[in-house]
C-alpha cells in the first residue's frame, strides 16, 4: 500500500514510538503514511504529534460506516482557516 489512509487502532494495542509505547486504551483514529510487512507506520490524528509510530497491522482495522461518516461531517480549523476532511469507503483521503 502506498497510498495513505485513515485507519482505527483497536483500543489496548502498542503504538510503538523511539519513546516507547504511547498505544491508548480506547480505539483511536490513526493516519498511515506507509507500511513494512507487519507494521503500518504513521501518527495518531488526535494528540501530541508523535511522527514515524508503528502499529502492528494485526491491531489495526478499516473504518466502519459511522465512523467514515462522522469524519467526513467534521471541519478543523488551523490560523482561522476551516478546512473539511473527506475519507472515501476505504479510509483514503478523499480531496474532490
Amino acid at each position: 500500500m502506498n497510498k495513505q489512509r485513515y485507519m482505527i487502532l483497536k483500543g489496548g494495542s502498542p503504538a510503538i514510538h523511539k519513546l516507547g509505547d504511547i498505544g491508548r486504551e480506547e480505539d483511536d483514529l490513526i493516519f498511515v503514511k506507509s507500511e513494512t510487512e507487519d507494521h503500518f507506520i504513521g501518527n495518531f490524528v488526535e494528540g501530541f504529534g508523535f511522527a514515524d509510530v508503528e502499529f502492528r497491522k494485526s491491531d489495526c482495522r478499516p473504518l466502519t460506516l459511522d465512523e467514515i461518516e462522522k469524519l467526513n461531517s467534521s471541519e478543523i480549523r488551523l490560523g482561522g482557516i476551516r478546512y473539511k476532511m473527506r475519507v472515501d469507503s476505504e479510509g483514503y483521503p478523499n480531496n474532490d
